[in-house]
């Protein structure tokens, strides 16, 4: 294996910047919740997490988001056309799936981050308006470009390629993955296949109900 060649995969580089932003949404919890998020500065932060405040911007851009540990996703229209071409010509619930994979990499699978988001957000309630914001943003971007998968699919076409057909198969597949990560490990190719098996065995219970 090359020198700068993680195990999992991903360079020593993101696998690096993956490892500092963890740090520094950790220490943006720990602090919040010891001392309340008004009285954490960014400058405690980065401190706990033996950054920079100058790096801390590099990963979030308020003390909010760190203590949210909001990851990184790259939804400009011209990285999800990429994301769209490299999915070309798979069948629509193993396209959306593959997608979310390339969009939001391992995170679906990531229980304790979701655990930890919860319990900040129970903490401190402000906080759920910028995570819906974040979520909302995120839908939106996620939902067009699962429309775009169905209008190109032969099965589907731009007439059955509606915001509602898109939001319930994106609504699938995202919980599918959710699931199959907690329950079936984190192997990407394992959790690929169960979920469109599952999404594949419900649409045929149900066409068949």
């Amino acid at each position: 294996m090359p020198e700068n060649v993680a195990p999992s995969g991903l360079g020593l580089r993101d696998r690096k910047r993956i490892e500092t932003r963890t740090r520094i949404a950790e220490s943006a919890r720990s602090l919040a919740l010891e001392q309340d998020i008004d009285r954490t500065t960014i400058e405690q932060i980065a401190a706990r997490a033996e950054v920079s405040p100058r790096t801390f911007f590099n990963y979030f851009e308020s003390k909010e988001d760190a203590v949210l540990g909001h990851t990184e996703l790259d939804l400009r229209p011209e990285t999800l056309e990429a994301h769209l071409r490299a999915v070309a010509g798979e069948p629509a619930a193993q396209a959306v799936v593959d997608l979310a994979f390339l969009v939001f990499g391992e995170s679906f699978g990531d229980e304790h981050e979701r655990l930890a988001r919860k319990e900040v957000i129970v903490r401190f309630p402000q906080l759920m308006r910028r995570q819906v914001a974040r979520m909302t943003t995120v839908a939106e971007a996620m939902t067009g470009a699962v429309r775009t998968v169905l209008e190109r699919d032969p099965a589907w076409g731009p007439e059955a390629a509606t915001t509602q057909a898109a939001e319930m198969l994106l609504g699938m597949c995202m919980t599918g993955l959710r699931s199959s990560a907690r329950h079936d490990g984190s192997e990407p190719d394992a959790v690929r296949a169960s979920v469109v098996a599952t999404i594949r065995d419900t649409a045929e219970r149900i066409s068949r109900g």
